[in-house]
């Protein structure tokens, strides 16, 4: 198996992840677990807080590079090109880097308060896309691993 082969392959798993923890948010939906009036739908609050995670890690080493646009294009079914890419980031990045790991933390606690398997189904994702755009360039940079470290610290208390 190639280089290639196994990232499609974790680009695989994830999609499974995601599917199995969109199942999850809208059976808590449902069953009335999630505030819908104070945060929108819950498949939608946690795809934005994932996605601004998602785009801190792939611009921590201040490139958003081919690759990761591939890498990210493949797990969500998107067909974002670098240069829009970097566009989307220009235009919320500095929210982005403020946020991501306190809203990783208020997403965890959200979670918490419905049901501890779709917390940990979350905590899994984020770990899991983390893991995946990290290793899609060639080595992690200081700045990658740190940021990974403090997202790791969000997610995983």
């Amino acid at each position: 198996m190639n280089e290639n082969d196994g990232m499609a392959r974790k680009c695989e798993e994830f999609r499974v992840l995601y599917d199995q923890f969109v199942n999850s948010c809208d059976a808590a939906e449902t069953a009335g677990k999630w505030d819908k009036e104070e945060y929108g739908e819950m498949e939608g609050y946690f795809f934005n807080t994932l996605m601004g995670i998602l785009m801190n890690v792939i611009n921590a080493d201040g490139n958003i590079g081919a690759r990761e646009a591939e890498v990210l294009n493949d797990c969500f079914g998107f067909s974002y090109t670098v240069d829009e890419l970097i566009e989307l980031y220009g235009y919320c990045g500095k929210d982005l880097e403020a946020n991501y790991a306190d809203n990783a933390r208020i997403a965890m606690d959200l979670l918490r308060g419905i049901d501890a398997a779709l917390t940990e189904r979350f905590r899994e994702l984020v770990l899991a896309i983390c893991g995946i755009v990290a290793e899609s360039e060639d080595g992690v940079l200081e700045s990658e691993e740190n940021l990974l470290a403090s997202l790791k610290d969000a997610v995983l208390k």
